[in-house]
C-alpha cells in the first residue's frame, strides 16, 4: 500500500468464492461476461470424475458460494462440488478421522491466547503445497457438505457430536489432530471457540436442506441474477482435457495421524528447577542472539 501500486497477486479460481464476486459483478453490469471465463479452470481427476482445482482444497472454497447460488445437474460446478466432497470423505477415511477440512482456527494461540487461523485442505484438491502436513477437522465443513451429499454429511455430523465436539453454542470451531499440536497422551485437541462466520454458514446449510434452498430461491428471484443464470450451467469438459493430478502429495499424505519416529517432547511444569531446563529442536537452524 505504501508503494501506491496494485498488488500483483490475484485470487481468480472458479473453484473459490471468486466465482460469487464475478457472477455478481457481471449481473450488475460492472464487468463484461468474459470476466467469468477468465477465472482459472485447471482440472484434476478423482475416481474417474473431472473436477476443478481450488487454491487450498478447502470445503469453504468449493461450497460456500452454493449457499446462495444454485447448482445444476451434470455441470462443471455440480460435478466439482460432488467430487470435492467425495475426496474429503475418502481422505478422512485414509487418515482415520471424521472428515471435513476447511479454513479454520487450530490448536495454537498467540501471546493473547487467541487461537490462530489459516486455510487447511485436502491434498490433490488444492494448489497449495504441504496440505498433508496438518490435520484439522472443522465441523462447519460437514455442514456445508449438506448442500451436496446430505446423508453423508448428516452422518458425519452425528459422529462429531458423539465424539464430544458439540458445545453449548453448536459445534466447536475445529478438532486438531496434528501430532505436533496435540497434548501428550491424546490424539486430538478441541479448538474450543465459536466463530460467528462459520456458525452462520452452518445455519444456512441446515436451512438449505430443511427448508428447500431458501437462500438460493431468494437469490435467483432477482431479475439480474436470472439473466446471468446460464453462467452456472457450464458443461463438463470433454475427454482429452489436461489434468493436474498432484499424485505424489496425495499418496504421501494418505496415512493415519501418528507422530514421526523418534519424535519426543519435553514438558516442564515447574519454572523453578535447580538447573535450567531447555527443549532443543534438532531440526532448527542456527540462531543468532
Amino acid at each position: 500500500m505504501g508503494e501506491r501500486r496494485r498488488d500483483p497477486s490475484c485470487y481468480d479460481l472458479l473453484a473459490s468464492e471468486a466465482r460469487l464476486a464475478s457472477f455478481m459483478l457481471i449481473a450488475q453490469g460492472q464487468v463484461p461476461q468474459k470476466h467469468w471465463f477468465a477465472l482459472g479452470r485447471l482440472l484434476t481427476s478423482h475416481g474417474g470424475h473431472v473436477s476443478l482445482i481450488s487454491w487450498s482444497g478447502s470445503m469453504f472454497e468449493y461450497l460456500m458460494p452454493q449457499l446462495i447460488m444454485p447448482s445444476y445437474e451434470n455441470t462443471l460446478l455440480d460435478q466439482t462440488c460432488k467430487a470435492a466432497v467425495s475426496r474429503q470423505i475418502e481422505y478422512g477415511r485414509q487418515r482415520a478421522v471424521p472428515w471435513g477440512i476447511s479454513e479454520s482456527c487450530y490448536n495454537a494461540t498467540d501471546m493473547h491466547q487467541v487461537y490462530q487461523y489459516r486455510a487447511f485442505g485436502v491434498p490433490g484438491l488444492g494448489f497449495k503445497r504441504g496440505l498433508g502436513d496438518d490435520l484439522v477437522i472443522a465441523p462447519y465443513a460437514s455442514a456445508l457438505a449438506l448442500t451436496v451429499m446430505p446423508r453423508e454429511a448428516c452422518s458425519n455430523l452425528q459422529t462429531l457430536a458423539a465424539q464430544g465436539f458439540l458445545g453449548a453454542y453448536g459445534f466447536y470451531e475445529a478438532v486438531d489432530y496434528t501430532p505436533s499440536r496435540v497434548p501428550r497422551g491424546k490424539n486430538h485437541a478441541i479448538v474450543r471457540s465459536f466463530m460467528a462466520h462459520h456458525q452462520g454458514m452452518s445455519l444456512l446449510a441446515f436451512a438449505h436442506v430443511l427448508l428447500y434452498q431458501p437462500m438460493q430461491r431468494r437469490f435467483m428471484s432477482d431479475p439480474l441474477a436470472r439473466a446471468t443464470e446460464l453462467l452456472l450451467q457450464e458443461r463438463v469438459p470433454k475427454k482429452g482435457a489436461t489434468l493436474h493430478p498432484h499424485a505424489a502429495e496425495v499418496s504421501s499424505a494418505a496415512r493415519p495421524p501418528v507422530a514421526e519416529a523418534g519424535m519426543s517432547m519435553a514438558v516442564f511444569t515447574d519454572p523453578n528447577t535447580p538447573i535450567p531446563e531447555v527443549h532443543l529442536c534438532p531440526t532448527a537452524g542456527p540462531t543468532s542472539w
